[in-house]
Parts: structure tokens; C-alpha cells; sequence
């Protein structure tokens, strides 16, 4: 149907700006230092040493054994991106979960709508009866066009149900990924408008109260803004220091 066309054309649409976006934040992640602490950082007289990596150990900075390092508010590392979660990148993180979660949902509504409106095949055709002087020519014709009917039908049959498969397949896969990335992305949400870290909220940490809007901009930028929904590069000038 037209409408059908009209909406799939759209749903194709915002999923590939959805997999660019996820592309370019899962990168972004992966690539930027999540805050590790440096070796000659000048801190206050008193600042703990990491008895680990021995660099300093400034306040709600954790060692990541994989790292190696002391990462500033490291929330967790992340097989997904081969990298902590920290200060510096969690935005980008943030935005990944967030655009593979808008994947999932436009591919299960998508398909979901695909499998509900799968249209019947026709009916299997019926087989060339012979009337009274018909010749042998006309019955063999007719007998080898109902077998290419035959033929086609089958082939259509077998197509359909594969792409039914196929469909089922990855609605059960987004489902599934869409549920997941759903869950972090609320578990993420909380821990900044609770200004806490997954480490922290382990260790049962103190956290300090503050605005939702201060707890935000500390980690997407200054804001709200446009930009809070594209992984730019986070500059410390646009991040208020409330560590």
C-alpha cells in the first residue's frame, strides 16, 4: 500500500541517521581519554597516591585494573567500546545507548508492521483440463504453463517464508538490545541526576545534592543546547568544575 511505502521509506530514514549517530558516538567513546589521571598532575598537599599505577589519586577518581590507570568519575569499563566510562566520555556514551536504543525501536516497529501486513499468496492454480478435440500440442502447452505456475508459486512460497524468518529474527534481536540498552541508558540517567557513579553507588559512596541542570551540563556541556544530542568533543570550558 502507499501509506506503507510512505512509512518505511521514513522509518528507513531516521534509522540510518540513528546508525550514523550510534557509529559516531560508539567511536568517540572508544577514542577519547576518559580522564586519566596524569602522572605529574600538581594536586593539594595530602592527595592520596594510588598504591596501583602510584600516580595521584585526586577525590571520586578511580584505578581500572584494565587501564591501568586512575580514571576521573569512572563509572565502569566497557567491553563495548574497549574503554572506561569516565569524566571525559560518558556524554559520548550517553548518546550511543541513546541512538542504538532509537535503532531497536524504529526496527521492531518497522518489522513488527512488516509481519503484521504480510500479504497472502495467490492461490495455487489449477491444473489444465482437456476438452473434447483439444490437440496434443495445446495439452502440452498448457500442462508446462501450469508447471511453471506451479514453479513460481513454490519459489514465492519459500522466499516469503524466509523473509518472515529473517524479520522475526531481528525483531527478537532489537527487542532484546532495545530492552538492554534501555535499562543502562535509565541506570546512567540516574547516576547523573544523583551526581554518583556506577563505582560509587557499588561503594555506597556519599553524593552531593545539586541541580539536575548542573549535573547535566557537568557531563554534556553547557545547556540545554543541540549539542547535548551530538557527540562532540566535551571542552573543559563548557564543564563546570564541581568535583
Amino acid at each position: 500500500p502507499a501509506w506503507w511505502a510512505g512509512s518505511a521509506a521514513m522509518c528507513l530514514g531516521a534509522y540510518e541517521a540513528w546508525f550514523v549517530l550510534s557509529i559516531w558516538s560508539h567511536l568517540a567513546c572508544m577514542l577519547t581519554d576518559p580522564g586519566s589521571v596524569p602522572f605529574d598532575l600538581e594536586v593539594p598537599a595530602g592527595t592520596k597516591t594510588c598504591h596501583k599505577c602510584k600516580g595521584p589519586k585526586p577525590l571520586r577518581a578511580h584505578h581500572c585494573s584494565t587501564c591501568e590507570r586512575c580514571i576521573m568519575k569512572m563509572d565502569h569499563h566497557c567491553p563495548w567500546v574497549n574503554n572506561c566510562v569516565g569524566a571525559r566520555n560518558q556524554k559520548h556514551f550517553l548518546l550511543f545507548l541513546l541512538y542504538v536504543n532509537l535503532q531497536c525501536i524504529v526496527a521492531t516497529i518497522s518489522l513488527g508492521a512488516r509481519l503484521i501486513n504480510t500479504e497472502p499468496l495467490p492461490a495455487s492454480p489449477r491444473r489444465p483440463q482437456a476438452f473434447l478435440g483439444s490437440s496434443d500440442a495445446w495439452k502440452a502447452e498448457a500442462r508446462e504453463a501450469w508447471r511453471a505456475e506451479v514453479r513460481k508459486r513454490r519459489d514465492a512460497q519459500n522466499a516469503s517464508d524466509m523473509d518472515l524468518l529473517v524479520c522475526a529474527l531481528v525483531v527478537f534481536a532489537a527487542i532484546i538490545f532495545g530492552l538492554f540498552t534501555a535499562v543502562m541508558m535509565c541506570d546512567q540517567i540516574s547516576n547523573v541526576l544523583a551526581n554518583t557513579t556506577g563505582i560509587e553507588t557499588y561503594q555506597n559512596a556519599p553524593s552531593k545534592s545539586r541541580p539536575w541542570r548542573e549535573s547535566f551540563q557537568e557531563v554534556m556541556g553547557r545547556g540545554p543546547s543541540w549539542k547535548w544530542l551530538v557527540p562532540l568533543p566535551l571542552l573543559r570550558s563548557q564543564v563546570k568544575d564541581t568535583s
